[in-house]
């Protein structure tokens, strides 16, 4: 998060990377992909969030320089999944998708040259108070989860 009125806390845990294709596309024959390979097929954005925040999910550029085409538009993970399935774009997430969003015309594959996508407690600054402290402290103390 790079939003001035916001404090970054604690790191909770890290996820790694999954690459969405559609089931019929010959990446998901694969077992693996690699940021290089998706950089080659279309990816989206999405509209109302920050730049940042799409930046961490879907970069600009491949750790070779190779642009990443963020040409499909797109509003929530509904439009995601859609234009993943119908082979539009493929998309990537973090392995928690796989879980939670299961599609028959989708396929998701293991990214291996990604690092692990952070999640951390995140809190306006202007109400941090003694509790948000505290159970910020707590968190650093007993450390993220593994994984």
């Amino acid at each position: 998060m790079e939003e001035p009125d916001l404090t970054v806390g604690p790191l909770l845990f890290a996820e790694p990377r999954v690459l969405a294709v559609p089931a019929d596309n010959a990446l998901a024959k694969r077992s693996t992909i690699s940021l290089e390979a998706a950089s080659d097929y279309r990816h989206v954005t999405v509209e109302s969030a920050p730049g940042s925040w799409v930046d961490r999910y879907v970069p600009e550029l491949t750790p070779k320089g190779r642009s990443i085409d963020r040409a499909a538009l797109v509003h929530n993970v509904e439009d995601i999944l859609m234009h993943t399935a119908m082979g539009d774009t493929v998309s990537l997430f973090p392995v928690h998708v796989t879980r939670y969003y299961p599609r028959p015309g989708i396929v998701y594959l293991p990214v291996t040259d990604m690092e692990a996508l952070p999640y951390g407690m995140v809190w306006r600054s202007d109400v941090e108070n003694d509790l948000i402290r505290a159970l910020a402290r707590v968190v650093r103390e007993l450390g993220p989860l593994p994984g």
